[in-house]
C-alpha cells in the first residue's frame, strides 16, 4: 500500500509554506511554495520574490547547466532503463490503481518502455519524446510523436483527446513545467488522470535549477505546486511509492477538472 505523507516537516517554519498535509486535499498556497524552500537551500531569492505573471517563479529557476539543444542531446538512442525494477513494478502498479482501462492515453516525454503493466487494456496509447528511435522501439505504443515541449509547450494535439496521461521520471526536465501541465489539462477529457512519477535519477546537466536544489519531499510539494499554479486540476495528492531498498519512487497526479 502506498504510503501518503501527512507533513513534510514538523516544523513551524515549514508547515508555514506548506499549509497543506501532502496527500490530503488542503490548498496549497500560491505564493508561499517555492520562496522558502529557496532561501533554505540556496539563498538566492527573497521570500517576497515573485514574478510579474504572479507566480512564485523567476526564469533561472529552470535554468540548466547544458542549455544546448536538446534534441541533440536526445539525438542518439539510449535503450536503457533509468530505474530499478522493484520502482518500475511501482510505476506498473500506479498505472493499474490509477490509468482508465480501455481509454486512450498519453506517454509523455516517452521512450522504449511505458511500463504498463502486463494485461492492462488500452485503446490506444500515444507517446509523444524526442528520439524516434526509442519510441519506434516500444511494444507498447500505437502511435508517436517526436516534439520538443521546452521549445514549444504546446501540445500537437486537439482538445480532450485522452482518457489519461502520465509522464515517468522527466519531470525534472520541464523548462517550462506551468505551460505543460496547462496543455496537459487541455488535452485530457474531463475527469482524466494525469500522473507524474519521478524517482531521484535525473541527468544533472539538463534537469532544471529548482530540481537540483531540492530533495525528493520537496520535489513532491514543487510538482503540487505545478499542477495548482496550471489551474483546473481536482485532488492533488502525492504518494510515496518507494519500495525499499531500491530507487525510490514517488507520485504525483491530479485530475481535470
Amino acid at each position: 500500500m502506498a504510503a501518503r505523507w501527512r507533513l513534510l516537516y514538523s516544523g513551524c517554519r515549514y508547515r508555514r509554506w506548506l499549509g497543506v498535509a501532502v496527500a490530503s486535499r488542503g490548498v496549497l498556497p500560491r505564493f508561499a511554495v517555492f520562496a522558502e524552500i529557496v532561501w533554505r537551500q540556496a539563498k538566492q531569492v527573497d521570500e517576497a520574490t515573485s514574478s510579474p505573471d504572479g507566480t512564485p517563479f523567476e526564469a533561472h529557476h529552470f535554468q540548466r547547466e547544458d542549455e544546448g539543444d536538446d534534441a541533440l542531446f536526445y539525438a542518439q538512442p539510449r535503450l536503457v532503463v533509468h530505474i530499478d525494477g522493484g520502482a518500475i513494478a511501482g510505476v506498473g502498479r500506479v498505472f493499474q490503481d490509477y490509468l482508465p482501462q480501455g481509454g486512450e492515453l498519453l506517454d509523455l516525454l516517452s521512450s522504449w518502455r511505458s511500463h504498463l503493466p502486463a494485461g492492462f487494456r488500452k485503446k490506444r496509447l500515444v507517446g509523444l519524446g524526442l528520439n524516434a528511435v526509442e519510441m519506434q522501439a516500444n511494444p507498447q505504443l500505437d502511435d508517436y510523436v517526436v516534439h520538443d515541449v521546452n521549445q514549444d509547450p504546446r501540445l500537437p494535439f486537439p482538445d480532450g483527446s485522452f482518457d489519461g496521461a502520465m509522464m515517468t521520471v522527466s519531470v525534472q526536465y520541464l523548462a517550462h513545467p506551468v505551460e505543460i501541465f496547462q496543455e496537459v489539462r487541455r488535452v485530457l477529457r474531463p475527469g482524466g488522470p494525469f500522473l507524474v512519477s519521478f524517482s531521484n535519477r535525473m541527468f544533472p546537466t539538463k534537469a532544471v535549477l529548482v530540481w537540483r536544489m531540492l530533495n525528493d519531499e520537496e520535489r513532491a510539494v514543487l510538482v503540487q505546486a505545478y499542477f495548482r499554479l496550471a489551474g483546473g486540476w481536482l485532488d492533488v495528492q502525492a504518494e510515496d511509492r518507494s519500495a525499499p531498498p531500491g530507487d525510490p519512487l514517488y507520485l504525483v497526479w491530479a485530475r481535470k477538472g
